[in-house]
Order: C-alpha cells, then sequence, then structure tokens
C-alpha cells in the first residue's frame, strides 16, 4: 500500500507541475508519438551504448509505429549529448540514451558541469547493468584482487595502471580501492580509447587496467591477459569465472548502468508509456540473449522511482571518491 500511495503522490506532483505553460505538453502526451522520435547517443557508433540502443529502438519502433532515430554526439564524456537533450522541448520527442559514465560519474568529476542529471533530465528506464573488468598482463604474479592489491602495496613494479580516462568508471574504482586499502598512492595512465590500453597491457607496456567487458575477452581466452575482478552486481556472462569485487572482500557500493531519459517536463503519460513499453522489450527473451552477448545484463524490471534512488546513490559514491582523492578534470 505504501509504494502504491507514493506513486500516485509523484504521478500527481508530476502532473501539478505540467498546469498552464506546461499544459500544452500534457495535452501532446496524449497521442504520443505521431512523429519520429530523436534518441540521443552521447557516445560514437559501434560501442556497447550504441549497440543496446540499436537493439531496444529496432524494436520500439514496431510498438509504437514510428522510428526512433538514433543520434550518435560523441564528445565531452557525453556532455554534448546530455546537453541536446536538456534544451530540447519535453514533449517526448527527443530522448537519450547513455551511461553512468556519461552522466552521474562526469557530474561527479565536474560540479560545474551545466548539465546536471537528477535536475535536467527525467528518468525513464534503467536498461543494462554490468561493470568494468581490472584485468593485468599474465605475468603478472596474481589471481585475485587481494593478491593484487598487496602486490600493489609492496612492489613498485605494479604501481602503475590504465583506464580510459580522469573520471572513468575504472580510474574511480581504483581510486576507491586505493583508499579502502590504504595504497600508496600510484601512477594512473589514462588512454584515449580501451582497445588502446588493452593492447599496451597485452604488450606488458602496462602491467594493470581498467577496461570494457567486451575487447579483452579473445586475449582473456588466448592467456594473454588475465581477469582479475569486475564492479558490476553480476558476474559477466561471457566470463563467469571472474569475481566480483564484493565476492573478494571489497564490497563496492556502486555499479555501471545504461539508461534512457527525457528531459525534465517530459509529460509523465508519455515517461510511464515509454518506461513500460522498454520494460515489456526488456523481458524478450531475443533482446536479454542480444544485451548478453556484449557482457552486460538486462535488468529486471525496475520503477521509474527506484531508478532516480539508484542515480542519487551511484552520484553520492562517486562525489565521495572524487573529493576524497581530490581528483580534477583534466
Amino acid at each position: 500500500m505504501k509504494a502504491t500511495l507514493t506513486r500516485r503522490h509523484l504521478m500527481l506532483g508530476s502532473a501539478a507541475s505540467l498546469v498552464l505553460p506546461g499544459a500544452s505538453w500534457a495535452q501532446a502526451g496524449a497521442g504520443w508519438p505521431t512523429r519520429p522520435v530523436k534518441v540521443i547517443v552521447p557516445s560514437g557508433a559501434g560501442g556497447v551504448v550504441d549497440v543496446l540502443a540499436r537493439q531496444l529502438y529496432d524494436r520500439l519502433q514496431k510498438v509504437f509505429g514510428q522510428p526512433f532515430v538514433i543520434d550518435n554526439r560523441p564528445g565531452a564524456n557525453g556532455l554534448l549529448g546530455l546537453t541536446a537533450v536538456k534544451n530540447a522541448a519535453p514533449d517526448g520527442y527527443t530522448i537519450v540514451h547513455t551511461s553512468a559514465s556519461a552522466s552521474v560519474m562526469n557530474e561527479a568529476l565536474n560540479p560545474d558541469l551545466p548539465v546536471k542529471t537528477l535536475r535536467d533530465l527525467a528518468p525513464v528506464a534503467l536498461t543494462a547493468t554490468g561493470g568494468v573488468l581490472l584485468a593485468v598482463h599474465s605475468s603478472v604474479p596474481a589471481k585475485t584482487l587481494p593478491e593484487l592489491v598487496e602486490l600493489i602495496r609492496r612492489d613498485p613494479k605494479y604501481q602503475t595502471y590504465g583506464s580510459w580516462g580522469v573520471g572513468s568508471n575504472g580510474h574511480l574504482t581504483m581510486e576507491w580501492i586505493k583508499q579502502k586499502a590504504g595504497l600508496p598512492t600510484f601512477n594512473h595512465v589514462p588512454y584515449k580509447t580501451i582497445p588502446a590500453l588493452v593492447t599496451d597491457i597485452v604488450a606488458g607496456v602496462i602491467p594493470i587496467g581498467w577496461v570494457d567487458l567486451v575487447s579483452p575477452v579473445g586475449f582473456i581466452e588466448q592467456g594473454k591477459l588475465r581477469g582479475i575482478a569486475l564492479n558490476g552486481e553480476v558476474r559477466s556472462p561471457r566470463l563467469p569465472d571472474i569475481k566480483l569485487m564484493s565476492e573478494q572482500g571489497f564490497a563496492f557500493p556502486a555499479t555501471g548502468w545504461q539508461g534512457v531519459f527525457a528531459p525534465k517536463g517530459t509529460p509523465v503519460q508519455i515517461l510511464d508509456r515509454l518506461h513500460a513499453a522498454i520494460n515489456k522489450e526488456l523481458n524478450e527473451p531475443e533482446l536479454r540473449d542480444a544485451i548478453r552477448k556484449v557482457n552486460v545484463e538486462p535488468p529486471t524490471v525496475v520503477s521509474r522511482q527506484a531508478f532516480t534512488k539508484l542515480l542519487e546513490n551511484d552520484l553520492a559514491v562517486w562525489r565521495q571518491i572524487v573529493e576524497k582523492g581530490n581528483i580534477k578534470p583534466e
């Protein structure tokens, strides 16, 4: 009963906010969509976020009878794409499919960003969850996270690691490990791309790195890389033997995810219709299999309110890591 009342009150509150200037948007929401919907993806074509977005919206355009057109807007770690959505009309015809890295992590690292996830965007649906992978060169004499931590603690040879940029999921996660384990300051090497980082770990240029769950799979299967830990909440479908951080005594309090947002002020009718349609498709076995092929997990159904709470929690976690580590954007 409590959950029902909470949702009802939230919906009434949202509806009340649409009175007068927003009334036209509310009326327009009744028949949405009557024309193509632009889906901004704040990363380049071919990445994990883009691949999953195309899988999902190909299905949604059949559901709604209108095209859902992918518009890739890479740049500034997602800021360009999120800004475009913030500035779009709140009518349901511009939405964004993004990630934790491009939203709450970026916001934690750059508190002066012109886009604030919860202030400027309306959460619609969680579409995938999954962490990032801590990988090492096959010669590194550690097979578990505790072993690697002790190796880093005592041997300067292993006090260098890479990630795909300052403020990335891997960078902030390693900073959290450093803080939790009381490790000395060690060298972080930011790379522009994950494939370049994977190549250097395989070549022995750098011993340790945080990478995605796609690029290193072949090298792990060939024995050229070793997976040490994942920072997500579920093991990787293609790398099931690699344990989570939480299974190794490092219960990381945040995770990676993908999700859908609309501009703040979008009518609640549209948000609810889109939320319901997305979750219906996420329950289809074919789409769930496609999601697992890129080594992330389709989520269980999460309400828009629960998604909002996840965002609040993650933002607080990332901010604390950044502040404690005195991490500054490049």
